[in-house]
């Protein structure tokens, strides 16, 4: 059993809330706590880096204390749990609490196995454990939400003295840092229009990023028309799925659910550039902006429940056909012709890294990372004679 003996008042000690029943032992009006819990993480902020497949986890450490307040109190075990779990917001008709919480124990460290009795003191038991990389981040979204917490647990032998627990929330995050930009290309048959669009590869939340549209070929120099750009407008929806198989009891019933909200919308009616010139183009830059008051989740996949979220941009151009103007017109005669060229584009939108780096990445070199030393000093270079000076 890992024990140590810390100072009661040590300034790292953080106050944590503690959840028990009401205790029978009273002085003075007030009720006396014969076992207190407290919690210190000392790790940074779990944050997966990189994508379910490439990261390499995030390292969770910490104290844990126990306070005996009483002279002695026999104790029959204690625990600390890692817990996951997944809440399901709209259940089916009839369905259970297993059904609607899923609750999933990642890891559990029996702190205290035998009956022992602890005289009164502070007692402190380190833990840590590797989050894998695959597990969902922290989400809340309309179909369902995954959280984690820590569960401590103290069950003393007494029956005079009630048992205690202590929860913490504990924030799991996953960050995709990466500068590169995606490049997409996109043909609308039979027209010989294509539009090529640049834009990150990831996206934060409650932020901006900028996607650089081109429409190609405008100009049909066969029908002697063209193409004009009237309005272009795009809305950024998050799609959350939900495949609720219920709990073993309840399993004969599942339920394919799918919720789409939109994030965030703009229109724009002009600040395009057009060139009539060859083939034609049309250049644009849109400001996608997710600044609005609209709660947002990143993006989850949690294959074995059929649960995930993504999030799809919508551009929509609406274009209208025209007469190319001859001898030297400026003006066009619209021919009634007109198209919306609709696209759709997948977005990653990832927690903020920020300055943090993976666990990994802070181990301290090896051996063989040390490079050559510098030459040693077993050549002399023999150095020519000088005069010597006579005072």
């Amino acid at each position: 059993m890992p024990s140590l003996q810390l100072p009661r008042y040590s300034p790292i000690l953080l106050p944590v809330k503690e959840t028990f029943a009401t205790s029978s032992h009273k002085v003075s009006g007030s009720a006396i706590r014969p076992i207190e819990f407290n919690l210190v993480i000392e790790s940074p902020p779990l944050i997966c880096y990189g994508s379910r497949t490439q990261s390499t986890g995030a390292l969770l450490s910490g104290l844990l204390f126990l306070y005996v307040n009483a002279y002695a109190i026999p104790m029959k075990n204690v625990t600390l749990e890692l817990v996951q779990e997944i809440t399901v917001k709209r259940p089916s008709i009839g369905a259970c609490k297993d059904c609607i919480h899923h609750v999933n124990i990642l890891h559990r460290w029996d702190l205290l196995k035998h009956h022992t009795t602890l005289p009164r003191s502070e007692y402190g038991y380190p833990f840590s454990h590797l989050l894998h990389g695959d597990l969902p981040a922290s989400t809340s979204s309309s179909l369902a939400g995954v959280s984690y917490y820590l569960r401590a647990a103290a069950t003393p032998l007494a029956k005079d003295v009630t048992p205690i627990t202590l929860t913490r929330a504990l924030p799991v995050y996953r960050s995709i840092i990466t500068t590169d930009v995606r490049r997409c290309l996109r043909v609308f048959p039979p027209t010989s229009l294509n539009v090529t669009a640049a834009l990150p590869a990831v996206a934060f939340p409650k932020s901006t990023f900028m996607m650089d549209l081109q429409l190609n070929n405008i100009n049909n120099k066969d029908k002697k028309t063209r193409w004009q750009l009237r309005k272009l407008s795009w809305h950024l929806d998050e799609i959350t799925r939900l495949k609720h198989t219920g709990c073993d009891k309840h399993h004969d019933s599942p339920q394919q659910l799918e919720d789409i909200k939109s994030i965030a919308f703009s229109d724009i009616r002009k600040g395009w550039k057009t060139d009539f010139s060859n083939d034609g183009r049309i250049e644009a830059e849109v400001e996608i902006s997710t600044l609005d008051d609209v709660p947002m989740s990143c993006n989850v996949l949690v294959p074995e429940l059929g649960f995930e979220v993504e999030h799809i941009l919508v551009v929509e151009m609406l274009v209208s056909e025209e007469n190319i103007p001859m001898n030297g017109s400026r003006q066009s005669n619209p021919t009634g012709a007109a198209r919306i060229l609709r696209m759709q584009f997948s977005v990653e939108i990832t927690e903020r890294g920020g300055l943090g780096i993976s666990w990994d990445d802070e181990v301290p070199p090896t051996y063989d990372d040390v490079p050559i030393s510098p030459p040693g000093y077993d050549y002399i270079v023999p150095t020519y004679d000088i005069e010597h000076l006579v005072m």
